[in-house]
């Protein structure tokens, strides 16, 4: 575990990064919620989501609930702004001495598995797909009408 005692979220593209397991997600609505293993949010006073767009490396906040092992991202307010490229989830948790960026990744076995959901506009769709890697990579689709049908 990596310790940061002046996090700058400019700064994010150039720091290490420190993976920590899921195990287990599901994308509902507009939310995507990550089960951890081995983390326990109580120990944090401060929370924060982003996401960050692979190629740009720009960073989008997404707001989110913690509670015990779990994380609700928020994902209605993006809905519009990724929707050209894929973008990582980086997790940036604070207490009284250090802050910890952490990005999540599924080891699981089954990791051919790509989810998609509604969101509040007809004409989007949330993606989320896993890398070869375990790595989550989030984006919206722009669903166009079949006029023919």
């Amino acid at each position: 575990m990596e310790k940061y005692n002046e996090l700058n979220t400019l700064n994010i593209p150039y720091l290490s990064s420190n993976e920590k397991e899921v195990s287990n997600f599901s994308l509902k609505d507009e939310s995507l919620i990550l089960y951890f293993k081995d983390l326990n949010f109580k120990t944090f006073k401060n929370i924060s989501v982003y996401l960050k767009n692979i190629k740009t490396r720009e960073l989008l906040f997404a707001p989110s609930k913690a509670s015990n092992n779990s994380l609700v991202i928020n994902l209605k307010n993006l809905n519009k702004l990724c929707t050209d490229y894929e973008y990582s989830i980086v997790i940036s948790l604070e207490n009284e001495i250090n802050k910890i960026l952490y990005f999540p990744i599924n080891k699981s076995i089954n990791l051919s598995q790509d989810l998609f959901t509604n969101s509040s506009s007809n004409n989007l769709k949330w993606y989320l797909r896993l890398t070869s890697n375990g790595k989550l990579r989030l984006s919206t689709i722009v669903v166009f009408p079949n006029k023919n049908s």
